[in-house]
């Protein structure tokens, strides 16, 4: 069943886009779909003890994710104390970390067959970045469907309001989808989607990843290093290109933007080191440091560290960095239990598409993000249990 809720939940991420209130309180139909998972896992795992006894529990000693967990958490409560607005705060708190991680340790608890929670992920992804897919190529053919703001550029938007939002989703599932014959198109097409949203920052992230997925296989090292210098010639020389080197060197109108987005925030940072500019307080706080005339304030910094820090403090940002180290320790070691080693690469490739494209973007503070991070999290907990893998 555990794989079951999965599917789903990886299946509907766009649908927080269904907004509503539920009596004083604002929802959307992903995380009503969220909480019920977790009432009914928690029912599961800790009143019926319906727990698998084939697949060891999670390692007590896992140290540093444990910390890691504790540390975000902690900091989200610290974030919602200094925060200007403490109702929206709340509401980041919940959506962003709490709900996601919390349905994520349940899932660790659940003692799932990584190969079907794997691949539970998996094809609930393949459903949801095939319906963003293709209603994005749909827009692309009949342009009257992109919003106004982005019709004269031809950029599509597929289910989301802006164009960023089609890459920051596809990004890091495009590697994953390489894990199967049935999902390998759909890697293809999330680059086609991605290169029609024109993310120069989500093209960037997703070559990244299957760069370092082709390193990652034996059979495909030789070809990836070929591309990449074949590619790198390319960028370098070819005059077609011009206009994307401009924009990948950040020589442009939005790499300026960019730019002084990360003073501001910088001089916001080196006044309030310790805790940010709490959560949802970024747009507030940093006003007195905005003096660019013609440049907006945006709800994040455009950087995936600049905004965990102004978000969660050093607390925060020092939770993050020890999730990170522990993750790439646990996919980068080499276990000869696990049944789906590949699994592991691929997911390795996904979480370098995440920050890679968070060096110029936020790849986490949206609803359908931080769940799929998360999610991604619990998969890679999971195939940890050198011990703990079927007999």
């Amino acid at each position: 069943m555990t794989e079951t809720i999965v599917l789903i939940a990886c299946a509907i991420l766009p649908a927080y886009g269904l907004r509503f209130d539920l009596g004083p309180l604002p929802t959307t139909a992903l995380e009503i779909f969220l909480l019920l998972a977790i009432v009914f896992l928690s029912y599961q795992i800790f009143v019926k003890k319906n727990l698998p006894r084939r697949y060891a529990p999670p390692e007590k000693a896992d140290k540093l994710f444990w910390t890691a967990a504790i540390l975000i958490l902690a900091a989200t409560a610290a974030g919602i104390v200094v925060a200007p607005d403490k109702r929206a705060a709340l509401g980041i708190a919940r959506a962003y970390f709490w709900e996601p991680m919390i349905f994520a340790g349940l899932i660790i608890k659940a003692r799932p067959d990584p190969q079907k929670i794997f691949n539970a992920a998996l094809y609930g992804f393949s459903l949801s970045a095939a319906a963003i897919i293709g209603y994005g190529i749909f827009q692309y053919f009949f342009p009257g469907l992109i919003p106004s703001a982005y019709a004269a550029g031809h950029r599509i938007t597929s289910l989301y309001s802006y164009p960023n939002a089609v890459a920051l989703y596809l990004a890091p599932l495009a590697p994953l989808f390489l894990a199967s014959l049935f999902t390998i198109p759909l890697a293809a097409l999330a680059i086609l989607a991605i290169i029609l949203a024109q993310s120069v920052g989500g093209l960037v992230a997703v070559l990244a990843a299957f760069f370092v997925a082709g390193l990652s296989f034996r059979k495909t090292r030789v070809a990836a290093i070929v591309a990449v210098v074949f590619v790198s010639a390319a960028f370098a020389f070819a005059p077609q290109l011009s206009g994307l080197r401009t924009q990948i060197l950040m020589e442009d109108w939005s790499g300026r933007v960019h730019e002084i987005g990360w003073q501001e925030s910088w001089a916001m940072l080196k006044d309030h080191p310790l805790f940010g500019a709490g959560l949802s307080g970024y747009p507030t706080v940093v006003k007195p440091y905005h003096t660019a005339q013609g440049v907006e304030i945006f709800q994040y910094p455009h950087n995936i560290f600049l905004a965990i820090w102004s978000e969660l403090g050093l607390l925060g940002l020092f939770g993050f960095a020890i999730l990170f180290i522990w993750f790439f320790k646990t996919v980068l070691k080499r276990n000869t239990l696990n049944p789906i080693p590949h699994a592991l690469k691929l997911l390795a490739a996904a979480m370098v598409a995440i920050l890679v494209h968070g060096l110029v973007d936020v790849p986490y503070f949206k609803n359908d993000l931080a769940l799929m991070f998360w999610i991604l999290i619990a998969i890679t907990a999971i195939m940890k249990r050198e011990r703990g893998m079927p007999r």
